[in-house]
Formats: structure tokens, C-alpha cells, sequence
């Protein structure tokens, strides 16, 4: 790792981190396993993240990207805005069974993370609600939909898809959701998105 840049370093950790977290889970994993796995020493770890929550939040920013990149590509690909609306919602699924075991829900409960994660967080849901935004938008030029402010009316539409997505979330903020859990939110959020489409039909 000596011979690598700091970038390219903290890139490696991430990698290694995010492949751990995602099998193992991210509770259960321990610097020193990431550690060995990259062959270099604790400390090198401490070196690049003060602690385990930071490279946590690193982790997540990581799987966010490649998340907001495929909901970006199924966007630009969908003909109409129904279709682009439940091809983002089949991502947001795929997206949430791979990588169920990096906790968010444990992370939106520990106070010391979200204190460090906040500016991600919202940096994200600005990214998906403009990703929306723009979906809407294509559907009035090309007909399809009515809507004089796009971006308020996808504010709208992500908020009530989060409160679907914590809806099934216990009060400790378990992160153990059955497929049958996983399947009941798809099924709400495709109701809910054919509600939105149809309010906004002309």
C-alpha cells in the first residue's frame, strides 16, 4: 500500500470494506479483519478513517454511487414516465436486497453517525429527487403529464416513498426484513407510483 497515492489507498480500504459489509454485515466486521484482508496494519486503516462509523459512511457514499448511476441509465432509457418511474423503483429493490447487510436503518439510528453522514444523506435525496424531477418533466413535453412544478411534486413522491421504505422498520430499528417484507414495500411502491402518474395524467 506504500507505493500507492492516498486516494487510491482510501479507494482500496472502501473496497474492502464494502465487500466485507456486504457479506458479513457491517456490525460484525472489525478493522482488524479489513485490515488483514488488505495485508497491512490497523493503524494504516485509522490513518485514512478516525474510525469504523466514518469508513461505514464512506461505504455507503460508495454503494450510492453505483446506485444513483444505474437509477440515472434505467431514467435516461424508459420511453414514458410510468415506465422510468417502476424501473426505478425495480432499482431501488435490486439496490436495497444487495446491500441490506451495510445497515443503513442502524445508521439512521446511531447519532453520531448521522451527525457525520447528514450532508450525504441530503446530498442524496436531492440527487434522486432531481433524477425524478427530471422524469416528470420529460413526461409534460412529451404529453403525458400536467405539472406545474416538477420539483415540488418529486419532493413529494421521494418523501412518501422513504416513509413506505421505514414503514416496515421495527421501533429498534431492526435490520432483519424478511423477502415477503421486501416484496409487500415493492408492491406499495408501485401503487403509490400509479397513484402519482394518474393524478398527474392530463
Amino acid at each position: 500500500m506504500l507505493t500507492e497515492n492516498r486516494d487510491e489507498t482510501r479507494e482500496r480500504i472502501i473496497d474492502a470494506a464494502l465487500k466485507r459489509f456486504t457479506y458479513y454485515g457491517a456490525s460484525k466486521t472489525t478493522m482488524n479483519e479489513i485490515a488483514e484482508d488488505l495485508h497491512c496494519s490497523k493503524a494504516s486503516l485509522y490513518y485514512y478513517f478516525p474510525d469504523k462509523q466514518a469508513l461505514h459512511v464512506a461505504v455507503l457514499e460508495k454503494a450510492g454511487e453505483t446506485y444513483f448511476h444505474d437509477l440515472q441509465e434505467k431514467a435516461d432509457q424508459a420511453v414514458t414516465a410510468r415506465q422510468a418511474f417502476m424501473e426505478l423503483i425495480a432499482t431501488r429493490h435490486e439496490f436495497a436486497r444487495r446491500f441490506c447487510r451495510l445497515e443503513l436503518f442502524k445508521v439512521l439510528k446511531d447519532k453520531h453517525l448521522v451527525r457525520i453522514a447528514n450532508k450525504a444523506f441530503e446530498a442524496a435525496r436531492d440527487r434522486e429527487i432531481g433524477i425524478i424531477t427530471n422524469i416528470i418533466e420529460k413526461g409534460v413535453d412529451r404529453g403525458e403529464m400536467v405539472s406545474a412544478d416538477p420539483a415540488k411534486v418529486a419532493a413529494l413522491y421521494m418523501h412518501a416513498m422513504i416513509g413506505l421504505r421505514l414503514s416496515l422498520v421495527s421501533k429498534d430499528l431492526s435490520e432483519e426484513i424478511s423477502d415477503e417484507e421486501f416484496e409487500r414495500v415493492r408492491e406499495w411502491q408501485v401503487q403509490l407510483a400509479d397513484i402519482f402518474i394518474n393524478s398527474l395524467k392530463k
